[in-house]
């Protein structure tokens, strides 16, 4: 965990020492017992002492703790070998040692090892041995995995984590029989390391698994799988991130994934951040586009983009604007007019950078000399230092924000302009220039005609109040596509409530301007609404609402209509509505929907089987990109493959294994014995219902009674034919 030195920083490092979770306890201690802290880190770790439950993480921050409080007095702290030799005897003195296992030298580690080994360390009391585990993660041998795996089954979970952390490192072949019964341990920081641990020899098991911790709706178990998933090839998890990053909104756990983006920042993912930023709304959109303004800014320190921050972004504005508008053609089928006139909501707001989560620097490195105080061989006495004041380091002063300049805007000469210049004049315009000029505009609003009238909507959806919109709300009922664009958006901002009567129409208009507009403005409306909306639409009996369905499905969040347009690829009829399924699908890869298209593609018993497998093929093809081409498509297929296979038989075995429980505890298929209930157990059943037995046996008389007429009706039949 990368600790920063803002504030944000330090509620981010006090939170994870305070949240009794021994991985991310140990892994800021480790960070910070690395370097010499400072004092606001400091005061953090003598606040997460004070108020930490569980005595071994409450061991561990106190031994880091001392440490700092040496290191923040100018003091190097030492143990001689000697010493340490005498502290492992001295079972009063556990916090004497862990300070002197944890600032042992290199040069000696070999030395401390044997005599670790000698004195049995696995069996010392708990509280240190994550800190003989992290010492032998560093110096150990494959001689030290025995005690690594006997401290696997330690009742204390921190304890195990760090057995499993040092055997990954020390042996990791005999580590693989241990750690697959731990995939499913009910202790997440256990199931977490061995995640970790597991992508040596599965990666598509283990980053399932790390995928459904990611995804979790505790933001506990998010935090802990995005600290584990630092640990894995890059590549694999950035698709995960993204998707994530349009789930999530709590601003925590944003700051975390950008620092994990920042640090692997690359040319193309700028353009994927922006690609699924463009279908959020409100607050989380401009959290968002602080972590991509972060990340654009990072690699411009690094020269890899030309120009200055705001060009690259309108140019990453334009790239997102044509590919989406090529797809869009591609499954709308719409007019290139209509095509180019479409604009991508809020992304505009660019022009004023949005300001980012919090800026992540990297601490500060420790002072290069310092005075060496070397304890006395025959002691080892290590002292209690007094704490010292601790003074919160100031955070720099912040940089004085400039307002923009209020546009100039010439409104006395306005009708001596063309159209063109009038709308763009209308741009311009801020909130004052609508409060000084409210009469003129009212006037323009009854008398402006086709694309000038649709600016000055514009503005009232900026700029006006709630009752300012009874024109717009009639005008909305016009037949000019630019107006009634310009109305939807403005009443967005009026008065949703009216307008969500209208959204469902709009978005199945004959136009394709109407139609997206709507859909994007309905997303920021109501979520659950639209998701219900298109759910029906994708599965509607009608071919032409499927396909207006699948093309609105660009327009929104993915994660939206990420079920239903699975379902819908699996029961599709339509060879062109599969076509723009697979565009869909694949301008959103991930090996989750690869997997999931993969088993439709292979169980389908459609006639369009064929069709639907190539979708397979195209996703394939899209994620291979996406992961950096650490993977072909066909590897990609063969591993999604052998997934679904191992999956298969699994559910089989799990099959097999219930019907011998079933067997082995006499327990009889009750289908098999389901014949009808015979006359005798009816008339001897013991039934606390009266009118139940009354009317099983009144059928019984009705039957006997037919029996009995239909034997006489017999008899009377042969009379008549014997002549008897």
């Amino acid at each position: 965990m990368a600790i920063s030195n803002s504030e944000f920083g330090a509620n981010e490092l006090f939170s994870a020492l305070s949240s009794g979770n021994g991985t991310l306890v140990l892994g800021c201690l480790e960070e910070i017992d690395a370097r010499t802290p400072l004092r606001s880190e400091a005061e953090l770790l003598k606040k997460a002492f004070n108020d930490a439950g569980d005595p071994v993480l409450a061991f561990q921050i106190k031994k880091s703790l001392r440490l700092a409080v040496f290191r923040l007095k100018g003091t190097q702290f030492k143990v001689s070998l000697a010493g340490l030799e005498k502290l492992l005897h001295d079972p009063q003195r556990l916090e004497d040692l862990a300070l002197g296992i944890t600032t042992i030298e290199a040069a000696e580690a070999f030395l401390a090892a044997d005599y670790f080994r000698q004195a049995g360390w696995q069996n010392f009391p708990a509280e240190i041995l994550p800190t003989f585990c992290l010492f032998f993660k560093r110096h150990g041998s494959i001689e030290d995995s025995p005690a690594l795996i006997e401290l696997t089954r330690h009742p204390d979970p921190t304890v195990i984590t760090a057995a499993l952390a040092a055997l990954e490192k020390l042996d990791p072949v005999n580590l693989q029989g241990i750690i697959i019964p731990l995939l499913d341990s009910p202790q997440n920081v256990i199931k977490a390391q061995a995640i970790q641990a597991f992508y040596r020899w599965n990666r598509a098991e283990a980053l399932k698994h790390l995928v459904k911790l990611l995804f979790s709706n505790t933001e506990a178990e998010v935090v802990l799988a995005l600290h584990h998933a630092a640990f894995f090839p890059y590549p694999e998890i950035e698709p995960h991130l993204i998707r994530l990053l349009t789930t999530i909104t709590n601003p925590s756990v944003l700051m975390r994934i950008s620092q994990i983006l920042k640090n692997n920042a690359h040319i193309d993912m700028p353009f994927r951040l922006f690609w699924v930023t463009r279908t959020l709304d409100g607050q989380h959109q401009s959290l968002v586009k602080g972590i991509l303004l972060g990340i654009v800014r990072a690699l411009a320190d690094r020269k890899l983009i030309e120009g200055s921050v705001q060009d690259y972004l309108n140019q990453l504005k334009e790239r997102v604007r044509r590919e989406e508008l090529n797809i869009l053609k591609a499954t709308c089928q719409i007019s290139g007019e209509e095509a180019d006139e479409i604009i991508l909501p809020t992304l505009d707001e660019f022009e004023t950078p949005p300001v980012e989560l919090s800026p992540t620097t990297k601490p500060s490195s420790a002072p290069g000399s310092t005075t060496t105080q070397e304890q006395p061989a025959e002691s080892a006495t290590v002292p209690e230092p007094p704490f010292p004041a601790a003074e919160a380091a100031a955070p720099p002063p912040p940089k004085p924000v400039v307002p923009p300049k209020s546009p100039e805007v010439d409104f006395d000469n306005y009708n001596n302009l063309g159209e063109q210049d009038r709308i763009q004049l209308l741009a311009r315009a801020n909130a004052s220039f609508f409060k000084e000029n409210s009469a003129r505009l009212s006037e323009l609003l009854s008398s402006a005609q086709g694309k000038e009238l649709a600016a000055i909507i514009n503005l009232y959806g900026k700029f006006g109040q709630m009752g300012e919109c009874e024109r717009i709300k009639k005008l909305v009922k016009g037949d000019n596509p630019d107006i009634i664009c310009s109305c939807i958006k403005a009443l967005a901002s009026l008065d949703p409530e009216y307008l969500c009567l209208y959204l469902p129409q709009f978005m199945q208009d004959k136009n394709g301007k109407i139609r997206m507009t709507a859909t994007r403005v309905f997303v920021g409306i109501d979520r659950e609404r639209i998701k219900s909306l298109l759910t029906g639409m994708i599965g509607s009996s009608q071919v032409k609402q499927r396909s207006l369905a699948v093309a609105t499905a660009m327009l929104v969040d993915f994660n939206i209509v990420r079920q239903p347009l699975l379902d819908a690829l699996a029961k599709e009829t339509s060879v062109e509505i599969i076509d723009k399924l697979a565009i869909v699908l694949s301008a959103n890869p991930d090996r989750e929907l690869l997997a999931a298209v993969y088993k439709i593609g292979i169980n389908s018993k459609t006639s369009l089987r064929a069709e639907q497998q190539r979708v397979i093929q195209v996703l394939a093809e899209k994620l291979a990109i996406a992961l950096n081409h650490i993977s072909t498509p066909e590897e990609l297929i063969a591993e999604t493959q052998q997934a679904y296979e191992a999956e298969i038989k699994a559910a089989a075995l799990a099959r097999e294994q219930a019907e011998a429980e079933r067997r082995a505890a006499g327990i009889v298929d009750e289908d098999a014995d389901n014949g009808d209930e015979s006359v005798q157990s009816i008339l001897t059943s013991d039934t606390s219902d009266a009118k139940t037995t009354r009317a099983k046996v009144t059928v019984i008389i009705w039957m006997l009674v037919a029996i009995i007429w239909g034997g006489g009706m017999a008899l009377l039949f042969l009379k008549l034919v014997t002549g008897e």
